[in-house]
């Protein structure tokens, strides 16, 4: 209780009291109606990925977000991009072909983070929101820094554009359906956006400037699961070898993929053990990679934006 207490008393110092136990719009101040009125009106979102506009769980997470409200365009690579990180065509006078496949739904020939910068700039100018995903895969741990999931979210905070990655954990023991937590997934990642749209100040962005969230949902969510605010651990869950060929050629060497579920992980609070247990991983990403007050700086976001946006997130259940 005394938990509880203190964390509504952080609820309501920044201004979001009612998060831990819920609130209505009934009696709300003209800043909370309005953020109210916007969560109504919906927000418009890019939805983008790294696995390519035709995969299934990109258009269940563009579905939902419609259904719930928002305008959601699909703006995706062309093709699989996994591990493309946050590679960028600087190409001068490169061609990039663009289609929309089918309304609302655009192909682009380039990386995860061309989709965004063309999506942002040509399709759905200026969004509200870039949501990456939903990945099939954790993109937790050492992983991270490659993923072409969370490369959307850097492309987007270059632009200024708050943005989620959202990923599913895999479950080994069932290869007939490895990832079966994507339509919680994709219901937590709505309940994710409706809260920030309602939580953020009048006139601000969903996010803190230059940040993004890392969402992870565990292939198995433990009984009594919880939200984890995470950091971004340093095991290596997902390995690569190189592998003789000789059948190709003399030179030629084979990518080999595994998978180390119980890589050690020396970082505290971080998102690979948060899977373990069966919690949701959430974790604030910079796309800068400065790290906190070096050189007398502080980018952002600042300490007490962290704690305002944990406190904004209170209470969602996984």
């Amino acid at each position: 209780m005394r938990i509880r207490r203190a964390v509504a008393a952080l609820a309501a110092a920044l201004g979001v009291a009612g998060l831990v136990a819920g609130s209505g719009v009934a009696g709300a101040q003209p800043a909370e109606r309005a953020a109210a009125e916007r969560e109504r009106a919906g927000l418009r979102i890019l939805v983008s990925n790294d696995d390519g506009y035709r995969h299934p769980y990109i258009h269940r997470l563009r579905d939902a977000l419609a259904a719930a409200g928002h305008t959601a365009v699909i703006v995706a690579p062309a093709e699989d991009q996994s591990g493309r990180g946050t590679g960028l065509n600087f190409t001068s006078g490169a061609t990039v072909r663009a289609v929309e496949a089918e309304p609302g739904v655009w192909s682009v020939t380039g990386s995860p983070g061309d989709a965004v910068a063309f999506g942002a700039e040509r399709v759905l100018k200026d969004p509200d929101l870039v949501v990456s995903g939903v990945n099939a895969g954790p993109n937790t741990g050492t992983s991270a820094n490659h993923s072409g999931t969370v490369g959307a979210t850097v492309m987007a905070q270059d632009l200024g554009i708050p943005a989620l990655a959202v990923s599913a954990g895999y479950d080994l023991s069932n290869p007939q359906d490895p990832f079966p937590s994507v339509p919680q997934a994709v219901a937590f990642t709505v309940r994710t956006v409706e809260r920030l749209a309602r939580t953020a100040p009048r006139g601000a962005a969903l996010l803190p400037a230059h940040a993004s969230l890392n969402v992870n949902y565990p292939a198995k969510p433990a009984d009594g699961g919880r939200l984890a605010f995470t950091n971004v651990g340093h095991a290596r869950e997902i390995t690569r070898s190189f592998e003789p060929d000789p059948a190709g050629c003399a030179e030629c060497y084979k990518v080999r993929l595994g998978v180390a579920p119980d890589a050690p992980e020396p970082v505290p609070n971080a998102d690979t053990s948060a899977l373990r247990r069966g919690d949701v991983s959430v974790s604030l990403l910079t796309g800068d990679w400065n790290a906190p007050e070096w050189a007398e700086g502080r980018p952002p976001p600042s300490s007490p934006d962290v704690r305002r946006t944990q406190s904004r997130l209170l209470g969602l259940r996984p």
